[in-house]
């Protein structure tokens, strides 16, 4: 039980509006940002994630300038190579990633020629794995930062229905997703 808080972090009274600011920010992302279950959250713990999503239209545009590559894939193929490049990047070394992933270190390596075949040197470039890096953080986290927000619609909407009942048709458009 109990509603979930955000802990800004420590600053001069006078930057107070600041992290005041940043807590409120994370508490609208805390379930993009950090696992369900956690009622408290630091901002101190998220700053970077605070940083990716201050301006979401440009996360979107640098997603999309960096990870244009996978767009001609399936939507299984495109998931499973970011998955794999983010658990390369973050981890060091395609064993590290595999152990992330819990798939064989051959399937890790299978998977980065596939990659570096898409992205090509950009793989080899220091900046640009930082940037591919941050493309892919951020669609993630904007990626669950929605889905939050179209459960927490959804719940709205169940409650609403409840409260207002539209007969027959308005179960099934419920039960059928309108």
């Amino acid at each position: 039980g109990g509603r979930p808080a955000a802990v800004g972090h420590s600053v001069p009274a006078a930057e107070a509006a600041a992290s005041l600011r940043w807590a409120r920010r994370l508490l609208g992302l805390a379930g993009a940002v950090s696992g369900p279950a956690e009622r408290i959250t630091f901002v101190d713990d998220h700053l970077s994630d605070l940083l990716v999503l201050q301006d979401e239209s440009l996360a979107r545009a640098l997603s999309a300038r960096w990870l244009r590559p996978l767009d001609d894939l399936t939507p299984r193929q495109s998931e499973r190579l970011e998955v794999t490049l983010l658990a390369w990047l973050e981890s060091g070394g395609a064993p590290e990633a595999a152990r992330t992933l819990n798939v064989h270190p051959q399937t890790v390596r299978y998977r980065l020629r596939q990659i570096e075949k898409l992205f090509g040197p950009a793989m080899r470039e220091p900046h640009s794995r930082f940037e591919l890096e941050l493309a892919l953080r951020s669609r993630r986290l904007m990626a669950r930062a929605r889905l939050l927000r179209s459960r927490a619609h959804g719940s709205a909407r169940a409650l609403g229905a409840a409260v207002h009942p539209l007969g027959a048709a308005g179960r099934a458009a419920r039960v059928n997703g309108l």
